[in-house]
């Protein structure tokens, strides 16, 4: 990369970027234990778990700082500012109002991309084969109306059909708006404060498809960046509007970065450009979108990809994502990271109801399978302590995360 980016825009900005990687190790390995390890992290907890250095660790991570500020230590070449700029989206965000502390996705990324065989269900696959054999039993197509209650404790949940099923504990993993909002219950409600609709997280407009493509050699992710980046992430916050200049994401699901070149007939296609969280407040009219999609497939044709869009496309729309997943207007990471403060106010895993628990990527740590994961791992792990315990209440979280071995 190194080599790459000094061909690209020259030997300065290669010794910037290693000095970015140098950065961006430090922010994660200070936060990886204390921070995305812990039930319920705070400023404080963060600072105490450092020792004597603590408060003087926290101040060098920048948390005061924006990503694209912290980037133009770095980069003199906007171009390279705009790409790692890209990161604040990984989690919904704008690199404009995200802490730099963000910029640890880039370390995360160094230690390698990966792919999972059959596709990202058969992860889900597997891990239903596990449970399995540790004796979980699996309901599917079974709609939960409510997570119930008795002496302030849950109790059980009761289905749509109106069957009842009694429990000790519940793990949530819709997203935590839905929770808030009380979709799942007016007696889990208070668990999770509720996220207003200027906090959400980007939502986006998706188009799927099997087509042929041609003058461009994809990989298996790609991205076309915008011409004008503040102005697209003004367009989606600001304006409330679908962004004039998209930043367009191409995955190209059956390719491989090692044979990039390779002669593929119809291939499957996903394409995203960011969108605002809207989808509860207003559809945008068929107009808007197919000027959306006229604006994102010429930028692909000015970079040199042609699309056969003659080939049957899907359309989804913030409306719609708001449908999935209803009360967040389409938002699809939960909380946006804007501000300093906004990663210790993402909701906890581990809520004020004993038996309830709450997972995904809606809550801490973040979105994103590895964080989706992580925050499952720790659900599970407070679950398990509680019962085995006997406990009526959560276990106090100490400075320095918690074990889940």
């Amino acid at each position: 990369t190194v080599d790459a980016i000094g061909t690209f825009a020259g030997a300065r900005e290669a010794q910037g970027y290693r000095d970015f990687c140098d950065r961006s190790r430090t922010v994660y390995e200070t936060l990886e234990e204390p921070f995305m390890r812990s039930t319920q992290p705070t400023p404080v907890s963060l600072s105490l778990s450092r020792g004597v250095t603590g408060l003087t660790d926290m101040w060098r991570l920048s948390p005061f700082t924006t990503l694209w500020r912290a980037l133009g230590e770095h980069f003199n070449d906007p171009r390279l500012r705009q790409l790692f700029g890209r990161y604040a989206t990984y989690c919904g965000s704008s690199p404009f109002q995200c802490p730099a502390t963000l910029m640890l996705v880039a370390h995360v990324e160094q230690q390698g991309v990966w792919t999972v065989d059959g596709g990202m269900h058969r992860l889900a696959q597997v891990l239903m084969t596990l449970a399995e054999r540790k004796g979980a039993k699996f309901t599917f197509n079974a709609e939960v109306a409510q997570v119930e209650t008795s002496n302030g404790k849950v109790s059980g949940i009761r289905l749509a059909n109106g069957e009842r099923k009694a429990s000790d504990a519940v793990i949530v993993n819709s997203d935590a708006a839905a929770v808030a909002n009380g979709l799942l219950g007016r007696d889990i409600a208070r668990s999770v404060t509720r996220t207003l609709p200027s906090s959400r997280s980007l939502s986006a407009v998706t188009w799927t498809t099997k087509t042929q493509t041609g003058g461009f050699p994809l990989m298996r992710h790609n991205v076309f960046f915008s011409g004008n980046y503040q102005a697209e992430f003004d367009d989606i916050a600001i304006r409330n509007r679908l962004p004039s200049q998209p930043t367009i994401y191409v995955c190209a699901q059956d390719r491989h970065d090692h044979n990039p070149d390779a002669a593929l007939g119809p291939e499957r296609l996903l394409i995203l450009v960011n969108a605002p969280a809207n989808g509860d407040q207003r559809r945008f009219t068929p107009s808007e979108i197919a000027e959306c999609e006229e604006r994102t497939f010429a930028h692909l044709q000015a970079c040199g990809l042609t699309i056969d869009r003659a080939a049957p496309a899907t359309l989804t729309t913030p409306a719609e994502f708001h449908q999935l997943f209803p009360a967040t207007g389409g938002a699809l990471y939960g909380q946006a990271s804007h501000g300093w403060t906004a990663s210790f106010n993402r909701p906890s895993g581990v809520t004020k109801i004993p038996g309830l628990y709450l997972a995904g990527g809606s809550v801490h740590p973040g979105p994103g399978v590895p964080m989706a994961a992580l925050s499952g791992w720790i659900a599970a792990a407070v679950l398990t302590a509680d019962l085995t315990s006997g406990r009526g209440s959560h276990p106090v979280v100490m400075p320095g995360g918690m074990s889940t071995a």
